[in-house]
């Protein structure tokens, strides 16, 4: 099933998106993370369990572990899913230590996905690591002179060719072209903010045709008058 993810730290964000589209799970990266809590006082994991709060238990939660070797990620990891229990799936980047770490997290039977991946090389050994999820930094691609929806492509045709277990996110994407290219290119996963969702939503045709679907009921049926007034 395809997943839409909400890439924010941002509480009220969660609150507003959450109340209207179909958002299946959330996730931050630190930089969200530290820009969204600055000058809030509240520390990481307050703002993650508030969000947990809203989300519910069962809703898939991607936080991202700190730390430059295996062990630190392990332990940053450990402490993570403890902290803000539920469906919290820990984030590793794509580097040998966090390979290493990755498969010691997942013979302990904690989630993970493989954040900042940037080659189809990376994905592979993330998910013969163990990773649950991969993230291809689609736009960070594209800047840089790769082609990040092509990426996301190739690494979901392997998957499926050698049945490998592991779920394609397409994150980092900046634009409603580049959200659908990576569904088309056959991402599981797509990460989104608020503004993605709200630019998603409308088109002006559609505004136009409402418009007059209402001026041609209201022509007959009279002014704020709706379904409801016409049963008994």
């Amino acid at each position: 099933m395809l997943e839409f993810c909400l890439d924010t730290g941002d509480f009220e964000m969660v609150k507003t998106a959450s109340s209207i589209y179909p958002v299946n799970c959330f996730s931050m990266n630190p930089s969200i993370a530290v820009s969204c809590l600055k000058g809030t006082g509240k520390s990481f994991v307050q703002n993650a369990l508030d969000i947990r709060g809203v989300i519910g238990e069962e809703t898939p939660f991607f936080l991202e572990a700190m730390g430059d070797t295996a062990e630190e990620l392990v332990e940053d990891a450990k402490a993570m899913v403890k902290a803000v229990p539920g469906n919290t799936f820990v984030k590793i980047p794509a580097c040998p230590e966090g390979f290493k770490a990755i498969r010691e997290l997942k013979n302990a039977g904690i989630a993970t996905s493989c954040t900042a991946v940037y080659t189809f090389n990376q994905a592979m050994l993330a998910a013969m690591a163990g990773a649950s999820y991969v993230a291809v930094y689609v736009s960070r691609l594209d800047k840089n002179g790769g082609d990040g929806i092509e990426v996301v492509r190739r690494i979901k045709q392997a998957f499926v060719a050698h049945n490998i277990d592991c779920v394609v996110s397409a994150a980092s994407l900046k634009t409603p072209l580049s959200l659908q290219e990576a569904i088309e290119a056959g991402a599981d996963n797509v990460t989104v903010d608020l503004e993605m969702l709200e630019t998603l939503a409308v088109h002006p045709m559609t505004e136009g045709t409402l418009k007059t679907f209402k001026s041609d009921w209201e022509g007959l049926f009279g002014e704020g008058v709706r379904i409801v007034d016409m049963v008994a």
